[in-house]
């Protein structure tokens, strides 16, 4: 589990993130914490779970975001972009959740409520750095966003991942089966926790967060 201890980069206590290789247990980690703390919520759960309307609602985010905060929206297109993703699927994909992940933290991070999220900010990053071939600037990308105060990372062994993929009836954004994706995921994660790391999580063995 990391902690943000920064001054420069604002956060807040009821943002709460789990990221992890795909099929690594997130989103059974946010179960766990639901059913340990009162007052959460899971906010990649109130997505639809038809591809075809989550689609839509994910091109709608980027509109209304696009709408509301023109030039956010335009400097972090810019910013993916010049990450140089592998292909225009993996550009479009990249985008239009880092869209929808930017929109709910807007839509989301207010009130008393402990937002929980399993596809948030650092999952985002992973898959920028997943299918990209060149170095982007996270500090820009980050500095005007609300960052969560508290992020847990969830793991298993290459086996486990496999096992668990074959199993799950959604297609994960990583074939398991081919072991040079395998490595590309790990090396992509180890970025990911560079980032985290640089902007001042800091790695604690208290898996607990406190009511807000």
């Amino acid at each position: 589990m990391y902690i943000l201890d920064s001054s420069k980069y604002f956060s807040k206590q009821n943002c709460v993130e789990i990221t992890g290789m795909p099929a690594s247990g997130k989103t059974t980690f946010v179960r766990q914490l639901m059913d340990e703390n009162s007052n959460t919520i899971n906010v990649n759960g109130i997505l639809p779970k038809n591809n075809l309307w989550r689609q839509f609602k994910k091109i709608m985010y980027a509109f209304l975001l696009f709408l509301r905060f023109p030039s956010l929206f335009l400097k972090d297109t810019k910013i993916i972009i010049s990450s140089k993703q592998n292909s225009y699927k993996n550009l479009y994909s990249v985008l239009t959740n880092w869209y929808l992940i930017i929109y709910q933290y807007k839509k989301y991070s207010s009130g008393k409520a402990i937002y929980l999220w399993d596809q948030g900010l650092f999952q985002g990053i992973w898959s920028i750095y997943y299918s990209s071939s060149s170095n982007f600037n996270y500090k820009y990308l980050l500095e005007d966003k609300t960052l969560p105060q508290t992020v847990y990372l969830t793991d298993a062994d290459d086996l486990e991942l496999i096992f668990r993929s074959n199993k799950r009836k959604d297609n994960n954004r990583l074939d398991y089966n081919n072991k040079e994706e395998i490595i590309n995921g790990r090396e992509a994660m180890e970025k990911t926790i560079n980032v985290m790391q640089k902007l001042g999580y800091q790695k604690t063995t208290d898996r607990s967060f406190k009511e807000v």
